[in-house]
């Protein structure tokens, strides 16, 4: 458990590493040994709240591990203040909480997790690049298809209203979703990847 802590720190440690001096910003706290200790702590103090039954030594270790991260965010701001983010100082917090995660027998959903964190903050310039194409008409029917999908469909009967129990309210609604999901998805493959790869993917 602790070997698969410190894997998740190093996967992203060395993102944000490389990330750093490809943009040729100071390390600040983004780095491999940071975040691999990142994880290897918070895998500790999960071990040992969960070996002594204290949840409040995990709650602790969180604190001060967010002391250190605001200090080292402090001091890069005051260093280049034209380079003030947040995202590596949120990834710092993740990667404590993934190796948290993994000692509390959660190891799966935190590789999951542990990748989709290392896949977001690789993919920066693919990911703003998409938000520059979307309009807001784009961004409107993402939001109806959610509220289809999260406010509309749950207030649904899931039953048969009509005699012959052919009618379900619930699965029809469910079906104009996924057709819904699935025409939203080609739409945005064809901006992304173009006519051609977007169709041909859909």
């Amino acid at each position: 458990n602790f070997a698969t802590a410190i894997l998740l720190g190093a996967l992203i440690g060395i993102e944000r590493e490389k990330r750093k001096k490809e943009e040729g910003e100071s390390a600040g706290i983004a780095g491999l040994r940071t975040f691999t200790l990142l994880a290897l702590f918070g895998a500790a103090a999960a071990f040992v709240a969960r070996t002594t039954a204290s949840p409040w030594i995990l709650a602790a270790a969180l604190l001060i591990a967010g002391t250190f991260v605001v200090a080292g965010y402090l001091v890069a701001v005051r260093a280049e203040p034209e380079s003030a983010g947040l995202t590596t100082e949120v990834a710092a917090i993740v990667v404590f909480l993934l190796g948290a995660m993994v000692m509390f027998g959660h190891q799966a959903l935190a590789i999951g997790l542990g990748v989709v964190t290392a896949a977001v903050l690789a993919y920066k310039q693919p990911l703003h690049g998409f938000v520059a194409k979307l309009g807001w008409d784009d961004v409107y029917a993402g939001l109806r298809l959610l509220i289809a999908t999260f406010i509309a469909l749950p207030l649904l009967p899931d039953r048969a209203i009509d005699p012959w129990g052919a009618l379900n309210p619930y699965m029809l609604w469910l079906l104009v979703i996924l057709i819904s999901s699935l025409s939203l998805l080609g739409y945005v493959l064809t901006r992304w990847l173009g006519p051609g790869k977007g169709a041909a993917i859909t």
